[in-house]
């Protein structure tokens, strides 16, 4: 069997079977299985030991300086699969739609080969490969996966993290790749409208909540265009409006819930201030409202100096490969909080098909061709970071992300 079918058969297992978030436990069973015994490889599972029940690290090497690390989301989304694939999910209602499954294949495919080069005497430092659950939500403490691992102080060593991302919209060899802020900061917000509601047929004796949502709407759409200098990314969307429960009612409260997404931190705070301005205006109208912020995830910021790395990695790989600079959208990704931490890099890895599909749909799917790709990235990477001169460029403190 080759390395690439080996990938496809790992890929394709993890997709039959995939798990949410904080509950990964077969997928961290399977992921263990696959690399126990491994020469040079030391696994580290549960939560007294990596902060989560779910998830493993697999330690690559003696524990020498340098400490680098590498890292792959394993956990799935709650969509109801219609691929159609050979594959598809056996599980009603869950479903790997964000490629986590590649990424965790490519992540073993990764270990497999360092462990020979281990070995072999060749690899000179450590890898820390972290399997991560929980990427794509949080728990009721409001943390993700990462954060919990980071609080562990398992990582505490690591000196510099990789990750990749695979992206349907792009063709197989093609990458998205550059230095700075390329994924958004991710606030969540709930908004409650309340006035004292009435019968439909007298609405002047109501102060009507969803009359102050329709005053308000174009003000919170406004705020990005006219809070938010135009060269600031910023978006504002409302994913959920509920009210009332029949025709001739009118109901005491609205509920409203909605996401806001900046790449500053200057953005980010104005644009919640903007907000609580907008929703003071019902208070003229005889309303009033209660605002509750979720802050997640950090904007994600790519190190220069890995992302240089990055470049010249990806080309010794594959000559051919197209790279584009530019940012990878007004997404978010919990390895922000990782690379928060310490200086490190996230590239968006091209799997188009022809049959275009999109991240967190239904009919999810990638070009496999991208796992062995992905894989020869991760190992060269790591072997560049352990041996080159990037490591010592990048060392200058906790400030450095200011």
């Amino acid at each position: 069997m080759t390395a690439a079918e080996q990938l496809i058969i790992w890929r394709r297992h993890l997709h039959r079977y995939p798990e949410l978030s904080f509950a990964e436990h077969k997928t961290t069973a399977y992921i263990v299985e696959q690399l126990a015994g491994l020469p040079g490889v030391t696994l580290h599972t549960g939560k007294e030991t990596i902060g989560l029940d779910t998830g493993v690290l697999a330690t690559v090497g003696n524990g020498e300086s340098p400490v680098i690390g590498l890292r792959a989301d394993i956990d799935a989304l709650p969509i109801e699969e219609k691929t159609g694939a050979d594959y598809q999910s056996v599980h009603r209602g869950i479903m790997h739609a964000c490629g986590h499954d590649g990424h965790t294949a490519m992540l073993l495919g990764a270990v497999h080969r360092l462990s020979e080069l281990h070995e072999s005497g060749k690899l000179k430092g450590t890898v820390k490969c972290l399997f991560q659950p929980a990427e794509e939500t949080s728990d009721e403490q409001g943390l993700t996966g990462a954060q919990h691992i980071l609080a562990s102080g398992i990582l505490d060593d690591v000196m510099a993290m990789i990750a990749l991302h695979l992206d349907p919209e792009l063709p197989y060899k093609q990458i998205k790749l550059c230095s700075g802020i390329v994924m958004a900061n991710v606030d969540t917000f709930s908004i409650v409208i309340s006035g004292t509601g009435g019968h439909g047929a007298y609405p002047e004796q109501a102060v009507d909540p969803i009359w102050l949502t329709s005053l308000i709407l174009p003000g919170l759409y406004g705020i990005p265009a006219r809070k938010i200098a135009a060269l600031e990314p910023a978006v504002l969307s409302i994913g959920r409006l509920e009210a009332g429960s029949s025709a001739n009612v009118i109901p005491s409260q609205v509920r409203i819930n909605g996401t806001i997404r900046t790449y500053s931190i200057v953005a980010r705070g104005q644009m919640e201030i903007a907000l609580r301005h907008v929703l003071e205006s019902v208070k003229a109208y005889g309303g009033s409202y209660e605002l509750t912020m979720e802050h997640g995830e950090p904007a994600l910021k790519n190190a220069p100096e890995i992302v240089k790395l990055l470049e010249e990695t990806v080309r010794s790989v594959e000559p051919e490969i197209a790279i584009h600079e530019q940012p990878y959208g007004m997404g978010s990704e919990d390895f922000s909080h990782l690379a928060a931490q310490r200086p490190g890099a996230m590239l968006f890895l091209g799997a188009g098909l022809p049959q275009q599909t999109a991240l967190h749909q239904p009919t999810f799917d990638f070009n496999e061709a991208a796992l062995e790709l992905g894989t020869n990235i991760l190992v060269e990477a790591g072997l560049r970071l352990l041996s080159g001169k990037a490591l010592s460029t990048i060392q200058c403190g906790s400030d450095w992300m200011a």
